[in-house]
């Protein structure tokens, strides 16, 4: 059984590269350093005199710009298939906290990011036939902390091609079967079950000739064959995850405020493509000014965001302006994160904020659920408080009384990281969609007597650039397959309300948690930078004593800035960068 899996996974992965059909080289770009500074440059037009980067070439530098141009053309014969184009530029550190990002420009256009985990652009069928300008603004990255130094990064490859989706299907489905099969115990019939089925498909490939048509039809044969088995195959299941793809965006921490700027046009923008490739997919974004960034930088990029806003596939939400620091931020500065937070939403998208989503800050005031009942928010997510270091809290749904009586509902989310040894404490945010996260979730929650509907929010944060093709793919056809919790798309606010509800009408005791939500791992950080965070906090007292007293300051002007900023647990140049905003609200009294 075991050699079974093995060769069974050696197929799988030797299939993957044959998706990729009429593979074109594009061997050389031209190339130029940009040092325009800026966070939506100008794209340039103009090539003579740049130099020629060839596939295989290394580049390098420390917070560096490269451009890169060539113009191609897509066949006119492809029309009916999918044109992609698959680009390996760079390096990006684990946890995607540093290293290589690019924006992707088509005829000077902003179109898609391109990174470590978004390899694949496909490009509109209105292009094919025709010669149109492909651009990269690569971007080198920073060290993600310590010393200062140069990242070096490889031009891996650059590609044009179609998908033959025959042979992506077999490849996604047999990869989640075997996913499943490994994740299913050995006295569950339904892992037997799969395996055979998995197997049978996998004998009818022709591998005398990889690349063939011989190849490639046995192969659409080996799709059908899956398929029609996986169809055959009776999935009940009582619990049911619901999921939402996220990027959570640390406003500034391995890297500056001008970074934040581009990270978000690069994901938003990749968010975009993605939704017109797959028409279910629902996409959730906290933080107000992340949407200001775009409306102020990439204005084209804010109108599409809109768009789907109304279609009710992008989700505004989350209630503060930044998701920020609860324990060295004064009461009067989280009361206007919600305030301005939720005035934003409300103003810019005619959204009503539903939930407070705090999926990774430092530990929770107890302050906390009076300020959310005040403000008309009674439901709270976080997830870091699974790692707290040896006292695990035991609730994952519970109601949570604040200082003065107040309980909102709180609910914490369970989504396993795929590589984390079975009952790890550490819970993700920035969830994948494997067999195995898709079980743990379930298998790691501790209120399954009262509730079996759950909550992931899947894809790769702080530049990684969100969800990707590939979590997609699974995402559609995880949900076909026994011996899982079913997998729909859902937003937040929805599986929110239905918790809501399910609490209500539970039979089963609600346990309630009274006093702060502490949290162990992250103690002591607050020490690193103690000038800094005294200053900041004297400063918003101050000027919050100056307002309240002459109305001289407008409290919306610096209140709800501290974020992770406050913590002082960033790098150098963001301390540096506030201490500068402090030194300047001081020379205004």
């Amino acid at each position: 059984m075991f050699l079974t899996e093995r060769k069974l996974d050696r197929r799988i992965t030797e299939i993957r590269e044959y998706s990729y059909r009429e593979v074109t080289a594009l061997e050389e770009f031209a190339a130029r350093e940009d040092r325009q500074g800026v966070v939506n440059p100008e794209v340039p037009t103009e090539f003579e005199g740049w130099d020629t980067i060839h596939t295989g070439d290394r580049w390098s530098g420390r917070d560096r710009y490269l451009w890169l141009h060539k113009e191609i053309t897509i066949p006119e014969s492809w029309k009916g298939k999918r044109a992609v184009g698959i680009f390996d530029f760079g390096n990006t550190g684990a946890g995607n906290n540093s290293g290589f990002e690019a924006m992707c420009y088509i005829n000077e256009k902003p179109y898609q990011g391109v990174d470590v985990n978004h390899k694949e652009v496909f490009f509109p069928e209105e292009l094919y036939g025709k010669t149109f300008r492909l651009t990269f603004r690569l971007w080198s990255g920073l060290e993600g902390g310590g010393v200062p130094r140069e990242q070096e990064h490889r031009i891996n490859r650059a590609d044009l091609a179609y998908l033959d989706e025959k042979v992506d299907d077999f490849y996604y489905m047999g990869m989640l079967v075997l996913d499943t099969v490994q994740n299913l115990s050995d006295t569950d019939p339904v892992k037997f079950e799969l395996r055979n089925a998995l197997d049978e498909a996998c004998l009818l490939i022709d591998w005398a000739y990889p690349g063939s048509g011989e190849f490639y039809e046995s192969v659409h044969q080996a799709d059908d064959l899956l398929n029609e088995k996986i169809d055959g195959m009776k999935k009940d299941s009582l619990v049911k995850v619901k999921c939402v793809g996220h990027t959570h965006i640390d406003m500034a921490w391995l890297w500056r405020l001008k970074h934040t700027h581009e990270k978000a046009s690069r994901s938003f923008s990749t968010v975009l493509r993605m939704m017109e490739m797959f028409p279910e997919y629902i996409f959730l974004q906290t933080q107000p000014q992340l949407y200001e960034y775009i409306k102020e930088d990439f204005p084209e990029i804010y109108e599409e965001i809109k768009k789907r806003v109304k279609e009710g596939r992008w989700e505004v939400d989350g209630g503060m302006w930044v998701e920020a620091d609860c324990n060295l931020t004064s009461g009067e500065s989280l009361t206007r994160q919600i305030l301005i937070g939720s005035k934003f939403i409300k103003d810019e998208f005619g959204k009503d904020v539903e939930y407070l989503w705090l999926p990774d800050v430092f530990g929770y005031s107890w302050a906390l659920p009076q300020i959310l009942k005040k403000s008309g928010i009674d439901m709270f997510m976080t997830t870091k408080i699974s790692w707290n270091q040896y006292n695990r809290m035991p609730h994952d749904t519970f109601k949570w009384k604040g200082i003065d009586g107040s309980e909102v509902l709180t609910h914490f989310i369970t989504t396993p990281e795929p590589w984390n040894e079975p009952g790890s404490w550490f819970y993700t945010y920035n969830g994948l969609l494997t067999a195995k996260t898709v079980k743990g979730v379930w298998d790691a929650y501790s209120e399954k007597e009262m509730n079996q509907e759950l909550l992931i929010a899947y894809g790769y944060g702080d530049g990684g650039g969100g969800v990707n093709r590939d979590l997609l793919e699974r995402r559609r056809r995880i949900d076909k397959i026994p011996g899982l919790p079913s997998l729909e798309t859902s937003t937040a606010g929805e599986f929110f309300r239905d918790l809501k509800e399910t609490v209500k009408n539970t039979d089963r005791y609600v346990h309630t948690w009274d006093g702060e939500l502490y949290l162990e791992y992250h103690r002591g950080t607050y020490l690193s930078n103690v000038s800094t965070e005294v200053a900041g906090f004297r400063n918003v007292l101050d000027e919050f004593g100056k307002s309240l007293y002459t109305g001289s300051v407008d409290p919306e002007e610096y209140l709800p800035q501290l974020e992770k900023k406050l913590e002082a647990t960033g790098i150098d140049k963001v301390i540096d960068e506030m201490q500068k905003q402090i030194d300047e609200w001081k020379a205004e009294k």
